[in-house]
């Protein structure tokens, strides 16, 4: 059993003796052979055995025959916890002279372990501490795991109701990439969940919002490409994913969005190995394209944004393949896997003005010759578990390597390669201590974010046609960044006297070490034109001189931090009523802050049975926070700026820059988000559902302020936000209907936010240069930027339905998929005001979409070993549906697109 199903529960905590005689088998017989090897949260009170038995039918949609000579009054102890079927059953005979015994191809019997006399077998008393299935921990299981597009962490959880996905990933202009897509929990940045893997945070703690400032047509040239996730999981090696987006318990910290645990498949009982390769291409795809955008798509050229990096891919092949298989050891259970991803694209980089090609065809701009670009993406992980030993030990070590060539657009000498690697360890062990339950996890993990350019300057020539090669020559610079990170946590849990009554405690350390790397010196250049030229638009090279001239100096970076937390918090129950008060101390080494986050569950039974339940919470989550701060305090020592004291003077003298006259750093509080909620939860036709509202509100929000005066800018804690959200979820058991069976995950959900940043679009964050409090035009009325509503991460209504079909047990697999959302209105800047010169933004309609998915897989042979053929066909009907704005321009999702999968499994 590993750590994630090892936590205690509200009533899950009791000391029992369990008899059971007389040899009577029992069978169990499969209707779904995927739903058996399942790890469910059961929690199935103390009484008769038959009752008993016949939770576990409904639990694991497993058909369970108990014959009449079972005698009536065979009394079975409590069970819960994270099991698959297997387990509950053994734990309901545990100590009896009953075994669980496998029927190939059907289920499971319990059989006599040898002769009985009859007689009652006395048994010490056995503790039994398992965590309940909670209400608002999301969890799916491999089977619900979306991947047919992406194959990335995102995609798997875009069911879950709480959650929204960058619009970005699923635009047809970009389907060529490999890097996982950003998400938002509740309405969160997506740097500000804490993602998890067999127990170890796997986040970069180099923010990703760390880029180019809004509206800047230039780069930073600090910034190496980073991501939310250190590590790039494959979500076909996970056995299950669970989110927890309300009512965290005091253990978890670290986030202000919610918490991913993800887990590694493990050895479950037989050797298994599996094999495949799947692909798609531009030639298999629809693309639906703004009619102002289709000669430079269909060019494979963009020209607006300019220094973007290419964006535009009509012409690429993409692939997977990937290798698996699970065995034992003596008594060692071991798991690993292997995949590729590769893409190759080609594009072109430059779109000039050509009156020539103009009068020929009528399109104004001429992109020049295709590139061609190559994007890789790998992921290994192996696990190892100890088998039949009085406590859990288990092991993970993942890696990813993920690298892509790219350019600038309309930027001459701008290529450049990226290369991001992963690497996470992880240890966890678990054992009774008596009474007590002990859960420990060991991790140590590194990360790189390198870029290589193809020079180590950048020259901008301002007042020259974008669209003319030569306005921008040069690129980024090389520059490396690295994070090593070592954590641990201990958990305990305590029955306090009574079995309804159990404590939680424990500690966390996460120690990180950072290093950046320089190993050139990077210049970037400023040209002006003269005065006489001001207002004439593509002033030549040799009418510019030179304005300003920065350069980062070679050399290293680095410092080390500690952060740490503890935790204690009070499960108990009397009665219908339940609760679950607890209180987080956390201490933040970047900013020397140390907080404490209280945190409150309480709820009430509706029936007796206790299958109706309702809930209410009020927490409070501190975020993380970043090297960042500290990196751009310590980057201003090898950092220097000369610039002329008239810009369009060419003999104007130059000056020297200090860096505390443009930046300067000021103490920060940790941000930090307050939650309410309220939900019911309970059974309705064959499955479970919940109805949940949430508040949350975000307080201390890091925020680029500027002095209007003196231009310096500093980070402060300015932003805030507030996020509405109610959610309503059915998931069903597996469901049998002549040949077939049924399993159906659905989900609706709507979402208002408020805040006074954005953060998909480069328009706000921790690096933006918009003021919050700075005037702005709205609707013909000027207000304060903050008080503009949001526009990112914030869809109003989202709907999902998964139905997944197995044929024929199961040789014919088949899952329907539709995602909907509602029409609704948004936020666009249309330019600026002529009276004021303030930016002006208006509220736009964009219409609801729909996109159906659907996959169908067939094993070609009958048992267990079988080759088989798999296709996905996104987006079946080819809807054009609009996914957001961006200057007036649309953009759509991905319009019908097939992937052709072969495997074997043996």
């Amino acid at each position: 059993m590993s750590k994630s199903f090892a936590k205690p529960t509200l009533v899950s905590s009791a000391i029992f003796a369990f008899s059971l005689s007389g040899a009577v088998p029992v069978h169990a017989q499969v209707s779904d052979s995927r739903s058996v090897n399942r790890v469910v949260e059961v929690q199935i009170p103390a009484g008769p055995l038959m009752e008993s038995l016949k939770r576990v039918e409904s639990l694991f949609g497993v058909t369970v025959r108990v014959p009449e000579t079972l005698p009536a009054g065979r009394m079975a102890p409590l069970v819960s916890g994270g099991l698959t079927a297997r387990q509950v059953l053994e734990r309901l005979v545990q100590g009896s002279e009953l075994h669980v015994a496998d029927v190939e191809g059907q289920g499971f019997r319990l059989l006599p372990s040898g002769p009985s006399d009859g007689d009652v077998a006395t048994l010490a008393p056995v503790l039994v501490l398992g965590r309940s299935a909670e209400p608002g921990v999301q969890r799916l299981e491999s089977e619900d795991v979306r991947s047919t597009v992406r194959s990335d962490l995102a995609e798997t959880l875009s069911v879950i109701p709480s959650v929204r996905v960058s619009d970005s990933a699923s635009s047809s202009l970009q389907q060529s990439d490999l890097k996982p897509a950003e998400f938002s929990i509740r309405g969160a940045a997506p740097y500000q969940n804490n993602i998890m893997l067999d127990g170890a945070s796997i986040d970069s703690f180099l923010d990703p919002a760390y880029g180019r400032s809004a509206g800047s047509q230039v780069p930073s040239r600090t910034q190496v490409e980073g991501h939310s996730q250190a590590l790039f999981i494959d979500p076909d090696f996970l056995s299950s994913v669970e989110v927890i987006d309300i009512n965290a318990s005091a253990r978890e910290g670290g986030f202000t969005g919610g918490v991913v645990k993800s887990q590694t498949r493990s050895y479950a009982g037989e050797d298994e190995f599996e094999i495949s390769h799947r692909r798609t291409s531009g030639d298999w795809t629809e693309f639906h394209v703004d009619e102002d955008q289709e000669d430079e798509f269909g060019a494979g050229a963009g020209n607006y944004p300019t220094g973007t990096p290419g964006e535009y891919q009509p012409e690429f092949r993409k692939s997977e393949t990937s290798l698996s298989g699970a065995t034992r050891v003596g008594n060692i259970g071991v798991f690993a896997g292997y995949s590729e991803k590769r893409s190759h694209t080609r594009q072109k980089q430059f779109a000039a003005t050509d009156i020539d090609y103009f009068l020929e065809t009528g399109l104004i701009f001429k992109a020049e010759g295709p590139k061609s670009l190559d994007h890789h993406s790998r992921f290994f992980t192996v696990r190892a578990d100890a088998l039949e030993t009085a406590y859990d030990l288990s092991a993970s070590l993942s890696y990813s390597d993920y690298s892509e060539d790219s350019f600038l657009i309309n930027y001459l000498g701008s290529d450049f390669h990226r290369d991001t690697e992963g690497l996470n360890l992880s240890v966890n062990y678990g054992q009774y201590l008596g009474e007590t339950r002990l859960d420990a996890n060991v991790s140590a993990g590194r990360s790189t974010n390198e870029r290589e350019t193809q020079r180590d300057y950048l020259y901008n020539y301002t007042g020259r046609n974008f669209y003319s090669e030569g306005a921008f020559i040069g690129n980024y610079g090389n520059l490396a960044n690295t994070q090593h990170t070592l954590g641990t946590d201990i958990e305990l849990s305590t029955p306090l006297g009574a079995a309804s009554s159990v404590v939680n405690y424990g500690l966390e350390l996460k120690w990180a070490h950072y290093e950046q790397h320089r190993d050139t010196p990077y210049t970037e250049r400023t040209y002006q034109p003269p005065a006489s030229a001001i207002g004439v638009y593509g002033v030549p090279y040799e009418d510019h001189h030179l304005y300003e001239e920065v350069i980062y100096r070679q050399g290293d970076i680095s410092f080390t931090n500690l952060n740490a937390a503890l935790f204690a918090e009070l499960e108990g129950d009397y009665g219908r009523f339940f609760w679950r008060p607890g209180v987080r101390v956390e201490r933040d080494g970047w900013l020397g802050n140390t907080n404490i986050a209280p945190r409150l569950m309480a709820g009430l039974h509706l029936d007796d049975a206790e299958r109706y339940e309702f809930r209410a919470g009020a927490n409070r989550y501190y975020g993380k926070s970043f090297l960042t701060y500290r990196l751009r305090e310590k980057e201003r020592d090898l950092r220097s700026k000369r610039q002329r004291t008239a810009p369009y003077d060419p003999s104007a003298p130059f000056v020297d820059v200090a860096p505390e006259d443009e930046w300067t750093y000021r103490h920060l509080d940790t941000p930090y988000d307050d939650e309410l909620s309220a939900g019911v939860y309970g059974p309705f036709l064959t499955g479970q559902f919940g109805l949940q509202a949430v508040l949350r509100k975000g307080h201390d929000q890091i925020r680029t302020k500027t002095d209007p005066d003196t231009d310096i800018d500093w980070y402060a804690n300015s932003g805030a936000s507030e996020t509405r959200q109610v959610d309503l979820y059915w998931r069903s058991h597996a469901m049998r209907w002549g040949y077939s069976s049924w399993h159906v995950n659905a989900s609706m959900s709507w979402m208002d936010k408020e805040t006074d940043a954005d953060y998909g679009d480069d328009s706000g964050g921790y690096q933006s240069a918009l003021d919050p409090d700075e005037d702005v035009i709205f609707k013909g009325s000027r207000i304060a930027r903050r008080e503009l509503p949001a526009d990112d991460f914030a869809t109003p209504v989202t709907a999902n339905l998964d139905v997944v079909t197995g044929l024929f047990d199961h040789r014919i697999t088949m899952v329907n998929g539709l995602a909907f959302t509602n029409g609704y209105r948004y936020l666009e800047r249309t330019g600026e005001d002529p009276a004021t010169g303030l930016d002006e933004y208006e509220i736009e309609d964009q219409g609801s979409t729909i996109r159906w998915d659907l996959s169908v897989e067939a094993n070609l042979l009958g048992g267990k070993s079988s080759p088989y053929l798999k296709v996905d066909v996104i987006n079946v009907t080819d809807n054009d549906n609009v996914i957001s704005s961006e200057s007036g321009i649309q953009l759509y999702g991905l319009g019908r697109q097939y992937w052709l999968e072969m495997g074997y499994r043996f």
